[in-house]
């Protein structure tokens, strides 16, 4: 064994030795325990709530969306859809037309945006399972069928599982709009067949009808608002994208589902790195428990400082001794920690210890990813390595 590490070794778990020293580190190594245990549980919090959001958005959104860059639809046959859909990766593309309608359900009314799509969307997305009243149809037979979010369900104060009254979506005519001309607005009934539950967004937002529907209210004949990909299990999605980007021209943007909710991706990495921020600030703090008994060790071995020097050791070695010391506390710590929240964060993560009543999830969500393991374990060292250089550099004096 190196000597360095064994003196270190000796120093920290003599079982002669019971001063305040020790103490003192065992309060260090609590310290750091704690705090990479903290981080470990923040963090897979974190990527548990990320996974949880985006795994509702990514039944809602397509795997990649096709919009026109101007204007807010285009004409569907100036793509090659047929390309697409031969395209390795992709299992299925959907004409989408979407605009803003009112909504009227008796005396209750609001604002919704109007998704039109054709048939195989709720079997494509997997919305089935967010239904939480009636049934999750658009379409029986040549009869339309609305499917609308909680928030607007709630909104209308409508009853889907009971006796039905019609539902009136409320549009502008397309051209020059009179407020005092009734020809000018498009007006349609539709009865709701179904809710769903997703987030709060998509809740208080979004319809959904059949895209005939859709294309009858907003007067579109043949028009779009984008097109919706859904890629086959296991594709490659950012090389599928540049495939479809080569087969649209400039005037077309193709983005994937990351860059749809671009907005909302950085807000939870930002979120996560902030929390990561505070909480390292803390361990910093924690961390000078490690200068202070490494320099209280220092006065006291001062005996053995002065007898290991007239055996012929040099400072280096001396330097070595306390550097070593600094950094099996923050190692012990530091593992006893990581073991602690990542074990607690498995078991949360299996069986769902923590519940969360009311909410569209059973427990707190959490994700252990290594790669956040691997970053803390650099913090431990490094604050380990930091606190120490001061009272192994003055114990060589």
């Amino acid at each position: 064994m190196n000597t360095s590490l064994f003196v270190a070794r000796r120093y920290l778990f003599s079982k002669k030795s019971r001063n305040a020293i020790n103490i003192i580190s065992g309060i260090s190594m609590v310290a750091f325990a704690v705090c990479t245990a903290a981080l470990i549980i923040i963090l897979s919090a974190m990527n548990g709530f990320e996974s949880l959001i985006f795994s509702i958005y990514n039944k809602f959104d397509p795997d990649i969306r096709i919009a026109a860059v101007q204007g807010k639809t285009f004409d569907p046959t100036l793509i090659n859809t047929t390309k697409i859909k031969n395209l390795q990766g992709v299992l299925y593309v959907m004409p989408v037309l979407e605009d803003n309608a009112a909504i009227n359900h008796g005396s209750f009314q609001t604002v919704c945006t109007v998704k039109g799509v054709d048939s195989g969307f709720i079997r494509m997305s997997g919305l089935r399972d967010r239904i939480v009243a009636g049934d999750a149809l658009l379409q029986y037979d040549s009869i339309p069928f609305m499917i609308m979010g909680a928030g607007i369900d709630y909104q209308l104060n409508t009853n889907v599982e009971g006796i039905q009254s019609k539902i009136s979506l409320v549009t502008p005519r397309r051209g020059d709009f009179n407020v005092t001309d009734l020809s000018a607005i498009s007006q349609l009934n539709i009865v709701p067949s179904g809710v769903i539950s997703m987030d709060e967004v998509i809740n208080n937002k979004y319809v959904l009808v059949p895209l005939f529907f859709a294309r009858e209210l907003f007067e579109r004949e043949k028009e779009v608002s984008s097109l919706e990909i859904r890629l086959k299990p296991g594709a490659d999605l950012e090389k599928t994208k540049i495939d479809i980007k080569s087969i649209c021209n400039d005037k077309f943007l193709v983005k994937d589902k990351f860059e749809q909710q671009e907005s909302l991706y950085k807000m939870f990495k930002s979120e996560k790195w902030a929390s990561f921020a505070i909480l390292t600030l803390v361990f910093i703090i924690a961390a000078f428990n490690v200068v202070g008994s490494l320099t209280m060790l220092v006065i006291e071995k001062k005996k053995d400082i002065l007898t290991l020097k007239s055996m012929g050791a040099e400072n280096s070695l001396i330097k070595k001794i306390f550097l070593s010391e600094g950094m099996l506390i923050a190692m012990v710590g530091g593992v006893i920690g990581i073991i602690f929240g990542v074990v607690l964060c498995l078991f949360q993560e299996h069986y769902g210890f923590l519940r969360m009543e009311g909410a569209i999830v059973e427990s707190y969500p959490v994700k252990v990813f290594f790669t956040d393991v691997i970053l803390v374990v650099i913090t431990t060292v490094s604050l380990g390595f930091l606190t120490s250089i001061y009272p192994a550099y003055r114990s060589a004096k």
